[in-house]
């Protein structure tokens, strides 16, 4: 029996601690209390999940704060694996393996990762192709980029779920980023407090948006899944869905691998589950960003439902140093997570009746949502994970298929409660 110590987590992650215990294992749950945390921003009532052993509360993720509870738990139970799913636990995780001497990429490498501009800058000094770009202070920002014409991408260098991120075409663009960005940031303190008030803005490039759901042992490039994203058609920015088998060729799958194992190597990243969000352009691949954990959202769930594998045991026996059988060819069928979201924002309709919701689900045969739909409850307009009402699933028998059945149900749901949502061209 291992003992595994996970550090904060998302709400689907939480699904991790039941894996373990199947696999025989001991857990214990690191939460912060005082300082930004993804399973404090999502859940709405954080309490003690199942599943857990051990289960501890510290002020912040820092090292003053983490370390010295670590090394009393390593002392009373000897810790075989620290790891995290969540976006501000996993540098903590990987300082906290480096101390303890488990499994992880060193913390400078996943820096690499972590910071976009560092990426980029590894990238270039190892001739990969990436897009050029221009790093500005916030103080900065105001005043564009000095090198760089539209259109253009801006994003923190170091963000989560599209948070004070924009594409910007035209000038108007990025005047109305700028515009809405303060007031942004104080509107979500919980994100404000975990996004880099450092920008990247980099050159736009035009692909078809695609996932790599990658397993790295010894610094070798697996895949486990790939996916084709699905954008707001309004907005390349915002991602509503997402379709898990892509429809990429084989060739194309081989390139993508061929690319990330150049890119993986140059940041020198050696252990891991990671999400790689890649364009496949007329040029081959280019990398959008490495988030530094495994697939997020309702995907874990999807992926098992579609291959009865599970990707938390990946995790698991990865940073145990056990044997790992993985078939990214082994699906059931396509299966597509969907965000709901309001394009505009508003008000659901009083006229919302739960029944109709549950009957929508049942017609779709969706056996799993998170979906938060309220009669009267003020919806946020639509600018990333955090402004959504909820995810669901749905399978079909093709890509193709899914992707028509999620552009169907965005229809019907928008008639059940009053808004419109946002929407994605459901053909390629």
């Amino acid at each position: 029996m291992a003992h595994l110590v996970f550090i904060d987590s998302t709400l689907t992650g939480l699904n991790a601690f039941a894996t373990a215990h199947r696999l025989g294992h001991q857990v214990t749950f690191i939460r912060p209390t005082q300082s930004a945390s993804i399973y404090n921003i999502l859940s709405s009532n954080p309490a003690v999940p199942a599943h857990v052993d051990h289960y501890l509360e510290v002020a912040t993720l820092e090292a003053e704060d983490l370390m010295p509870v670590l090394d009393q738990l390593h002392e009373k139970h000897p810790i075989d694996a620290v790891l995290s799913t969540s976006e501000s636990g996993i540098l903590p995780a990987a300082q906290a393996a480096e101390r303890l001497g488990t499994p992880y990429t060193a913390l400078g490498s996943l820096k690499n990762a972590v910071f976009k501009h560092q990426m980029r800058e590894q990238l270039q000094q190892h001739g990969i192709p990436t897009p050029d770009f221009e790093c500005l202070l916030e103080e900065q920002l105001v005043n564009g980029p000095k090198h760089l014409s539209l259109p253009f991408v801006v994003k923190p260098v170091r963000g989560f779920a599209k948070q004070f991120s924009a594409i910007c075409h035209t000038q108007a663009d990025f005047d109305q980023y700028i515009q809405e960005l303060a007031a942004d940031r104080r509107n979500t303190p919980g994100m404000d407090a975990l996004v880099a008030r450092e920008y990247i803005v980099e050159q736009y490039v035009e692909g078809s948006l695609h996932s790599a759901e990658v397993v790295v042992r010894d610094g070798r490039v697996m895949f486990y899944a790939t996916t084709t994203r699905y954008r707001a058609h309004y907005d390349d920015l915002l991602e509503l869905a997402a379709v898990m088998p892509s429809d990429l060729s084989e060739s194309a799958q081989h390139a993508m691998k061929d690319y990330l194992q150049q890119v993986f190597y140059a940041l020198g990243i050696s252990i891991g589950l990671y999400h790689v969000e890649l364009l496949m352009t007329g040029q081959g691949p280019i990398l959008v960003e490495i988030n530094a954990r495994m697939m997020g959202s309702v995907s874990p769930v999807m992926y098992q439902m579609q291959t009865d594998q599970d990707a938390f045991e990946h995790l698991i026996r990865l940073h145990l140093g056990e044997p790992l059988t993985i078939n990214d060819k082994g699906f059931h069928n396509a299966g597509i997570t969907l965000a709901v979201a309001a394009r505009q924002g508003g008000v659901v309709v009083e006229s919302f009746q739960p029944q109709s919701l549950y009957e929508l689900l049942n017609t779709y045969e969706i056996s799993h949502h998170t979906l938060r739909i309220e009669a009267g409850k003020e919806v946020a307009r639509y600018k990333g994970n955090v402004s959504i009402m909820g995810h669901v699933i749905l399978l079909a028998d093709t890509p193709q298929t899914v992707a028509e059945k999620g552009h169907r149900f965005l229809c019907d749901i928008e008639r059940l409660i009053g808004l419109e949502t946002a929407k994605y061209f459901p053909t390629p």
